[in-house]
């Protein structure tokens, strides 16, 4: 009925000429690669993540310069531009060098969700370093330095010595 002429049935050229073996490596090769992309997607939704923080802390950067533009940074300023964002702790330490100020954040990046999380979150701590405009400059300068840890990038703020924000009770 369904023959072809010289193929018989029950063969390997049967079955490749039938369609079977097709299938099962078409098949196999599928199943293969939704394996890659699982394993690989932690890796997809971290790096979005570091993205969006390195964004993030650039952004800051230009506002640092739009607020030290009339030669003064102070605390509320600074506060405006780190806000507190959970897990992150936002602005944890200002310090002042003669003209120059130092500010030290922990920022968040966010990346999308990995099966049935709804988000991939990160953190970093950053430093800020602002120099005031001088004569003959365009404009204030803002520095950034990421602080890391070897194998602890959450822990950097703490293990550089920048104390975490405390917490006083409300009376």
């Amino acid at each position: 009925m369904g023959r072809r002429d010289g193929v018989r049935s029950g063969t390997a050229g049967g079955c490749v000429f039938n369609g079977c073996l097709g299938v099962l490596v078409l098949l196999l090769v599928c199943v293969i690669g939704l394996w890659v992309w699982a394993a690989t997607a932690d890796d997809r939704a971290e790096g979005e993540a570091r993205a969006d923080l390195r964004s993030g802390a650039e952004t800051r950067q230009e506002t640092l310069v739009g607020a030290a533009a009339d030669g003064v940074l102070d605390d509320s300023e600074i506060a405006r531009v780190f806000s507190h964002g959970k897990p992150a702790h936002g602005l944890v330490r200002i310090e002042r060098h003669g003209p120059d100020v130092i500010v030290t954040a922990e920022l968040l990046g966010v990346g999308p969700g990995v099966f049935l999380t709804s988000e991939t979150l990160v953190t970093g701590c950053f430093t800020f370093t602002v120099t005031p405009k001088e004569r003959g400059h365009r404009g204030p300068e803002v520095t950034i330095r990421e602080l890391t840890v070897e194998n602890a990038p959450h822990s950097a703020c703490a293990a550089a010595g920048v104390p975490s924000p405390s917490i006083s009770p409300s009376h």
